[in-house]
């Protein structure tokens, strides 16, 4: 079996030559001295894993994450540094970093990071070639096919299941894994074709937990939120590319096609046996207060609740992250936009939740 390889990226000789002589043992192993570097090795070389400094001179280490992410939103990338602020922590969660870990590091914890996030690689590199026939059908998609590959005797749950206790078992851990994690690992394998959705179901069930929290769910209902989160948009796998990405208005037409997903995703995850509460949110959470929503125009609290909070928890990702058409929006034009709506398309109760949590600073908005 051939070594897995990792790039070392940090412009201090003494961390980086440490760490080389570390992995190189067990890990093919590059280095490089800055960004510009390590973008040139990433595009010559199969890099499965990237350990990261921030502080660099020319490029940044989060510039050069992003450089990454875009290259092959699959490579793993550790951020390893003595330099970090709350904005590039979250700079990393938004581009799927594996971890962050301070300096000066220790070696078993560095190590079993490693480890750890190498072992999740070639997980999500199994479950890709598993779902190459998803993956590829682009803008020629043909649902019944997506449809026939996830619901089949269940195969897709099934090949999860094995592949995760295959990778328990190699790691001497007596746990197999839940559906909530493997369903984890379906919606970012699904997801990371595009770093403009790269983490996006992840972010939604951070933020939709945050709500959770203080609204009246039980332990239960909470855990089939983060299962809903992760499932939400899944319907989208049946809608063309070309429309989901596409970077100039829709067509009545093509925005027919584009509201059909949340059907489509109740259609594709029903063999799974999943509860109501998550067929709820996948149906529902493009429902709008005024009945202006879709798929079916619910209005006001016919909504299911947990699908009004995924709701607002989709548009405040929506709105904060760069999409095709526009870039994120600022703080304050996401504050404004969700008071504006506050009624009409979201609900103001949960509008208010999530404006304290805002003030809080219990989550943040990049600019």
């Amino acid at each position: 079996m051939n070594q897995p390889s990792i790039l070392i990226v940090d412009d201090e000789i003494g961390p980086r030559e440490s760490l080389r002589m570390i992995l190189k043992p067990t890990y093919q192993v590059y280095t490089a001295e800055d960004g510009r570097k390590a973008i040139e090795i990433i595009h010559q070389k199969p890099i499965d894993l990237v350990t990261l400094d921030l502080k660099m001179p020319d490029l940044s280490g989060t510039e050069v994450l992003k450089a990454i992410k875009k290259h092959n939103s699959e490579i793993e990338v550790i951020i390893i540094t003595g330099y970090g602020t709350l904005k590039t922590a979250i700079d990393g969660i938004r581009w799927g970093v594996f971890d962050y870990i301070t300096k000066p590091f220790n070696v078993a914890e560095i190590i079993s990071v490693i480890k750890k996030a190498i072992e999740r690689r070639r997980i999500n590199l199994q479950l890709s070639n598993f779902l190459n026939n998803v993956q590829e059908l682009g803008g020629k998609r043909d649902f019944d096919i997506v449809k026939n590959t996830l619901k089949e005797n269940q195969l897709l749950i099934e090949k999860i299941k094995e592949i995760f206790n295959e990778n328990t078992k190699e790691s001497n851990s007596s746990e197999s894994i839940d559906f909530l994690e493997f369903i984890k690992v379906l919606s970012c394998t699904l997801e990371s074709k595009d770093p403009y959705t790269h983490g996006h179901s992840e972010r939604v069930s951070y933020y939709s937990n945050l709500i959770a929290e203080r609204l009246t769910f039980s332990k239960e209902e909470k855990n089939e939120l983060q299962i809903a989160t992760f499932l939400h948009d899944i319907g989208k796998v049946g809608v063309s590319n070309q429309y989901i990405f596409k970077e100039t208005t829709l067509t009545d037409e093509e925005w027919a096609i584009v509201k059909q997903h949340p059907e489509k995703g109740v259609d594709l995850v029903e063999p799974l046996k999943v509860s109501q509460f998550i067929l709820n949110v996948i149906r529902y959470h493009h429902e709008r207060i005024d009945g202006k929503g879709y798929p079916d125009g619910l209005k006001g609290d016919v909504i299911p609740l947990a699908a009004r909070v995924v709701g607002l928890a989709d548009a405040y990702d929506a709105m904060t992250t760069d999409r095709p058409y526009r870039l994120a929006l600022s703080r304050d034009a996401v504050i404004r936009e969700l008071r504006t709506n506050s009624g009409t398309q979201f609900d103001p109760k949960i509008v208010e939740i999530f404006l304290g949590i805002l003030k809080k600073g219990d989550v943040i908005a990049l600019s």
